[in-house]
């Protein structure tokens, strides 16, 4: 090979890489992790984290629970964060964050290109912040699947709410007592445990429209009420868990179960997921004691 040549080499190189480095690379730099939390769980904790220092602006989630948009603010400098989640084994998801720093990249690269990354330390400790914050709420909760099954049919008195996903046990205690009040002054025969029936869920912004239900028995007419409806809940073929723990994370039950439907082939619904509750929060005791029954229906 001719001297031009190798000397064309020698400078393209480091030119190509310098371009790529400063003007093609996605991101600034990237740190990942391990969690033995399913994507769904990780998702949802990202969309209301738990950090040290950083602050965060706005979240965007994919519909399929692999990908996390997120504007953040650390010691005063914007970031954009993506967030991807990856299965690497049947019991083990991975955590990719990329950072870009939104007003200062090429400084940030360059900082980084020649052994300076104070900026990356701080962030990675953040994001050490975050695991150990997702490790302890998968502490608060446990989720047993039993399999497939037929979900209970009733006749109930329900109050119908939309809110976010992880307020419907805050909208259950407010609106609770409306519901026993109503039984017990017109002196209804209640049939069976309190239970929720989730009539919709928007996976990206967290929103829910669920009825919050006692079961009674049927009679020909009912007392009117403003707010309460009287409403048949068929029967339903479908996949059943028991959750134990506080009910304001029982919703981490359906990722449980849309996981064992994919790892099994099975085609289920997310309209129409029950939640049948066990005991009383309102008596208090051992929260991790507390159990409900999550039935999430197949379709047909």
């Amino acid at each position: 090979m001719q001297k031009k040549n190798w000397i064309l080499i020698f400078i393209g190189i480091p030119v190509l890489f310098l371009l790529w480095y400063f003007a093609i690379k996605e991101n600034d730099y990237s740190i990942s992790f391990e969690t033995k939390a399913l994507p769904g769980e990780v998702v949802y904790k990202i969309d209301n984290p738990i950090f040290d220092k950083m602050d965060v602006l706005e979240t965007k989630i994919d519909s399929s629970f692999s990908k996390v948009k997120q504007e953040t603010k650390l010691n005063g400098k914007l970031y954009r964060l993506t967030w991807a989640i990856h299965p690497k084994n049947d019991t083990i998801n991975q955590v990719k964050v990329g950072i870009n720093n939104k007003n200062e990249s090429i400084k940030d690269r360059f900082l980084l290109l020649i052994g300076q990354n104070d900026f990356q330390q701080e962030m990675k400790a953040e994001l050490q912040y975050f695991q150990k914050a997702l490790v302890t709420n998968l502490d608060l909760y446990s989720v047993k699947i039993e399999g497939e099954t037929v979900s209970p049919e009733n006749n109930c008195a329900c109050i119908n709410i939309e809110n976010k996903v992880d307020q419907k046990a805050f909208e259950m205690m407010k609106t609770i007592d409306i519901l026993s009040n109503y039984i017990l002054d017109h002196k209804l025969e209640t049939e069976g445990r309190p239970r929720i029936i989730i009539n919709s869920w928007d996976k990206t912004s967290k929103n829910i429209n669920f009825d919050f239900c006692f079961p009674i028995v049927k009679m020909e007419t009912y007392p009117e009420h403003l707010t309460i409806e009287i409403k048949d809940i068929p029967e339903a073929k479908s996949l059943k868990a028991n959750f134990y723990g506080n009910y304001m994370f029982s919703h981490n039950a359906w990722f449980h179960l849309m996981n064992y439907a994919e790892k099994n082939n099975l085609a289920v619904k997310t309209e129409n997921i029950m939640e049948i509750f066990k005991n009383n929060p309102q008596m208090g005791g051992d929260e991790s004691q507390w159990e409900a029954e999550i039935y999430l229906p197949l379709a047909e």
